[in-house]
């Protein structure tokens, strides 16, 4: 199914595109969407088998590229400046390899297949969580800080998985992310090979999608490593990630 593109803020500039991570939604930028917006057109969406846009077929990766590519072409905005976080990352690149008319620039943070394998447990329990305590004790994990996590984010990601079709939908996808390094091992390449603009920040205290400097390095581009976060360095850090971002999209105008 084409997610349907949100315009989260900014009226000029170039078109910037917001992918979340594994489990979450469109809302998850809400830390940085208003800053992106001084440099440019800010959009979001929620990525198939997430939020509003439920999974139609298997929740491979090629699945998800094709529906953002979809997205984007519908809502004539590209070609747009991809800032993308964990699953998203990976849907980033693939598309980066598959259209690359479609992406000025990659702005890529904690994005599975660049880094270590995804743990398997988490991936495992998160879709299969079903109290509230199990749901908090998993999303913890992805920070440093836990008091980051708040009742409010808790009870949505139940309601989510609670929705139809929810936890089949994650559940699909987690058998693609739990390999998703030789998934993505074609379109890294290429991307790798290419002139295409790109940066990549990780927190150096992530356990959910390890760094792997190695493999980083093989990447190529730039880089900011955010001393003491963990999987969501831009919103655990969000006023050196922001400022991050908003340099990196204005340098590539």
């Amino acid at each position: 199914m084409t997610p349907a593109i949100h315009a989260a803020a900014g009226t000029d500039g170039p078109a910037i595109l917001l992918l979340h991570g594994y489990g979450s939604d469109h809302l998850s930028w809400l830390a940085n969407q208003q800053q992106l917006a001084a440099v440019g057109r800010v959009y979001a969406l929620d990525l198939p088998g997430h939020g509003e846009t439920p999974l139609a077929g298997a929740g491979l990766l090629a699945d998800l590229v094709a529906s953002v590519e979809g997205a984007i072409d519908a809502a004539g905005i590209g070609p747009v400046h991809l800032v993308a976080h964990s699953l998203g990352g990976a849907v980033a690149i693939g598309l980066a390899a598959a259209r690359p008319d479609l992406v000025r620039s990659l702005a890529l943070i904690a994005p599975s297949g660049l880094g270590a394998a995804v743990d398997a447990a988490f991936l495992q329990q998160y879709p299969r969580s079903r109290s509230l305590e199990e749901t908090d004790a998993l999303l913890k994990r992805l920070v440093s800080r836990p008091r980051l996590i708040n009742r409010l984010m808790v009870a949505r990601v139940q309601a989510q998985l609670q929705a139809p079709g929810g936890r089949e939908g994650l559940i699909a996808i987690a058998e693609e992310l739990g390999q998703i390094g030789s998934v993505i091992e074609p379109a890294f390449q290429a991307v790798a090979a290419s002139a295409l603009p790109r940066l990549t920040i990780w927190g150096d205290a992530d356990t959910i999608v390890p760094l792997d400097r190695e493999r980083l390095a093989r990447f190529g581009g730039e880089s900011l490593i955010v001393a003491g976060a963990a999987h969501l360095p831009h919103i655990e850090s969000a006023r050196a990630v922001n400022e991050r971002l908003v340099a990196w999209v204005a340098a590539q105008a």
